[in-house]
């Protein structure tokens, strides 16, 4: 029996490779130009880059834990977005003080300068000004970072938002208190009112509470980064979301004009994932991995100028656009093109019995 890796390895070998020029025609299947073996080489490419994210995102929320500590841990990820809201437990005020060392806070608007011209073109940001031919904005002078020992943007940048990845940090904390028995007892309410009394006397300076003493106590700023596995495993997932997204668009006509990516302050400061043009007109673009987080995400004051909303739906078969004006409901773009492009390869590649499938 093949297991699936050795069977898609030998996929997309088998596909890639020359030899098997004859027995395309024999199928009937060989190539109309260049341009479509092009095609079909990306779509190769792009099999083995979603069998890559897919081997990340294994990764699930607790992993790291057995146990009593895993219950705990899934005790406190039950909470959710409680846990970093400031109406909550604050822990993303209390995550950007304990990096704050760590921190290097730069100028970057020389280095947001194509994005920034799209932007302040489009009339919707009365921040962006134009200063003696530069285009500034008071959100990037001051943008604060964590990097990593190559001067590159570190994952551990997203851990005040990302509950998954608290919630194991916060798992860790109590085994390093010695309180795992004791909270393993607690029920999910009882754990929420303990982490609300260690919260306390952090509204006005985060530094008095109780919970921040305690990560300085037993916490030093490197094993911060080791909390990221949720984070790494969204962010591939998201990523895919995104050029599914962009290609989707592109295939009705869509220009692509600016894509951040990781560590991008243009989504972190504005919420842009993409602009792209169609017919001359802007358009600004934020993805998310799910269609239904895309609608509910036009309700944010955060996303005030963002024009359109693009998620996957919930068949894997495609994304959904909402518009805030005039796609309410949504529209489908289906993967036409790279569905009959895989079902010709699938095709060409089982019917012609080079993949033993007992």
């Amino acid at each position: 029996m093949v297991n699936d890796n050795e069977e898609m390895d030998d996929f997309v070998n088998y596909i890639l490779s020359p030899e098997n020029d004859e027995k395309e025609k024999e199928l009937g299947l060989s190539h109309p130009s260049v341009e479509f073996e092009e095609k079909e080489r990306e779509l190769a490419d792009r099999i083995e880059l979603e069998k890559e994210a897919e081997e990340r995102s294994a990764y699930y929320t607790c992993k790291r834990f057995h146990g009593d500590p895993k219950g705990v841990c899934e005790k406190i990820h039950s909470l959710g977005p409680w846990l970093k809201d400031i109406r909550g437990l604050n822990m993303h005020k209390l995550i950007d003080t304990l990096l704050k060392d760590e921190m290097i806070c730069e100028d970057l608007n020389d280095d947001y300068q194509d994005a920034l011209e799209i932007l302040y073109n489009t009339g919707k940001f009365k921040d962006i000004k134009v200063i003696e031919g530069r285009y500034y904005t008071n959100k990037l002078k001051e943008c604060s970072l964590v990097k990593d020992d190559k001067g590159e943007w570190h994952y551990v940048n997203k851990l005040n938002t990302n509950w998954s990845d608290l919630s194991e940090l916060l798992t860790t904390l109590f085994i390093k208190g010695g309180m795992i028995e004791e909270m393993t007892k607690k029920n999910v309410i009882e754990v929420k009112n303990y982490l609300e009394g260690l919260r306390q006397n952090n509204l006005k300076d985060i530094k008095k509470s109780n919970l921040y003493r305690l990560f300085k106590k037993y916490f030093d700023q490197e094993e911060y980064k080791d909390f990221t596995h949720n984070t790494k495993k969204n962010t591939a997932i998201g990523d895919r979301v995104e050029d599914l997204a962009k290609e989707l668009l592109e295939s009705k006509g869509f220009k692509l004009i600016y894509n951040g990516r990781n560590g991008n302050f243009i989504d972190m400061k504005y919420g842009i994932d993409l602009i792209m043009e169609l017919d001359g007109e802007v358009f600004l673009i934020q993805v998310k991995s799910k269609a239904a987080a895309a609608k509910k995400a036009m309700d944010y004051p955060t996303y005030k100028h963002i024009d359109i909303f693009v998620g996957e739906s919930p068949d894997k078969n495609g994304v959904i656009l909402y518009d805030r004006d005039q796609l309410q409901e949504g529209t489908f773009i289906e993967k036409e093109l790279l569905k009959e492009n895989l079902d010709y390869l699938i095709n060409k590649f089982y019917d012609s019995g080079e993949v033993n499938l007992d």
